[in-house]
């Protein structure tokens, strides 16, 4: 959950209400190598919000594997070769 304060006010904002920028820059991208059961599960559930958002704002692109890039660490970063494929079967 992010926060945000308007006028004194602090008001919570849950993962699902975020944007898209906002999501991939909070997003713990090595949730996978946690041992503890629910960082895990937060993460994955992470994930499939903002591979829904992708979906829902016409899927996977340019744009926005550039966004996701932004944040994500090197080594998990998106490839053109990826993207190409991912073009490809749609």
């Amino acid at each position: 959950m992010v926060e945000y304060t308007l006028k004194n006010k602090t008001m919570a904002k849950y993962f699902h209400e975020l944007t898209l920028e906002e999501m991939l820059k909070q997003h713990d991208y090595t949730y996978m190598y946690s041992d503890d059961s629910r960082w895990y599960n937060s993460g994955r559930q992470q994930r499939e919000t903002i591979n829904a958002k992708i979906e829902e704002l016409g899927g996977w692109s340019d744009e926005f594997v550039k966004l996701h890039n932004k944040y994500c660490p090197k080594p998990m970063q998106i490839s053109e070769e990826w993207l190409e494929n991912y073009l490809l079967k749609q």
